[in-house]
């Protein structure tokens, strides 16, 4: 339980933007998880999980991969182990995706859009597991999180697809729906946003947004005729959602939310990547620059700063799915007093 603890403390120093004391939580519990032994004890793989996702939010996704690595292998079951699986299998799709590989999804059933087909599209579970309820206590993203992620890795893998056509575009739409529908299910629980899992719910705000960008532009270049797309045929998707046409300013919605969030609890992190959203999404750049700013002000080390600047640049090198502009408000200013990062 007290590495458990120490791991929800990094993630904490993290999303404060204290990433030097961050990783101190996180090198010590990699010391530890050489002197357990994994057929004793299942916190070893468990840790494994948890130190894998702290990895994917820095973006380092070499460190990501390796640390989870042999989380599915392990040889008995244990509380934790189905969201290490996914865990693992994530770091292992964002590390291909970041050196642009194509990825053979045949080889893991991950099940992700039969949720489309199910009573759970347009109904919430307030009922859900105890697994589900603890991930989402316990670590920075819970399952419904992880699925929407892998999701979005399926989408960006069918974007390197060499011969795209309109079927490609179509699965594409489907895996936006189905990762919005799991973050519907994490979002709309009664207790979503309270201090325990405040965290998960931010980082749901933040991957809802992504993804309602990429469904409104998959559509767009299904229905226009002139996309270059061979055997468009009538494009038909299923809004199963009922989101068409509504999707940018959902996507504007949910940002705002974890903006002020992400304000209101003093979270730099989140505002780091919040504004870069708004950036890299074309929302409102000027905005989205003026709340990195704002984050890099209330990071009060001068080495944290520096670590913050190398993770927007990491940013910067990710695949996007779409771009658009929409106004956003623009944020207050940091209180803190600290001095510019300039």
């Amino acid at each position: 339980w007290s590495l458990i603890c120490v791991a929800a403390m990094a993630s904490t120093y993290l999303y404060r933007g204290q990433f030097a004391a961050a990783r101190r939580n996180i090198e010590f519990l990699k010391m530890q998880m050489t002197k357990l032994d994994e057929f004793a004890s299942s916190t070893k793989a468990m840790s494994k999980g948890t130190v894998s996702s702290f990895y994917l939010l820095l973006h380092e996704f070499d460190n990501a991969a390796e640390i989870a690595s042999g989380i599915s292998a392990t040889q008995y079951g244990y509380f934790f182990k189905p969201i290490g699986t996914m865990q693992e299998e994530l770091a292992n799709r964002e590390l291909a995706l970041h050196q642009r590989k194509v990825i053979d999804s045949s080889a893991w059933d991950l099940d992700l859009l039969s949720i489309l087909s199910s009573s759970d599209v347009h109904n919430v579970n307030q009922n859900r597991t105890m697994l589900q309820q603890s991930v989402e206590t316990l670590s920075d993203r819970g399952i419904e999180a992880i699925r929407a992620a892998l999701c979005a890795t399926e989408i960006q893998n069918l974007e390197l697809q060499p011969n795209r056509n309109a079927d490609v575009v179509r699965t594409q739409v489907r895996y936006c729906q189905a990762g919005l529908a799991h973050l519907r299910e994490s979002l709309s629980q009664k207790d979503a946003n309270n201090h325990e899992r405040r965290k998960n719910y931010m980082m749901c705000l933040y991957q809802q947004a992504h993804l309602l960008c990429s469904h409104h532009k998959l559509l767009h270049l299904l229905q226009d005729r002139g996309n270059g797309l061979e055997d468009i045929g009538q494009a038909v998707v299923d809004d199963v959602l009922d989101i068409k046409g509504a999707e940018l300013e959902l996507a504007r919605k949910s940002l705002d939310e974890c903006i002020d969030l992400s304000i209101s609890f003093d979270y730099p992190f989140m505002q780091l990547l919040a504004g870069k959203s708004c950036v890299k999404l074309g929302f409102d750049i000027s905005s989205g620059e003026a709340l990195i700013q704002r984050a890099l002000e209330c990071i009060a080390s001068p080495s944290d700063r520096e670590v913050a600047k190398v993770i927007l640049s990491r940013i910067d090198d990710m695949q996007v799915v779409g771009g658009h502009t929409f106004k956003t408000h623009m944020p207050p200013s940091c209180q803190r007093g600290v001095p510019s990062a300039a």
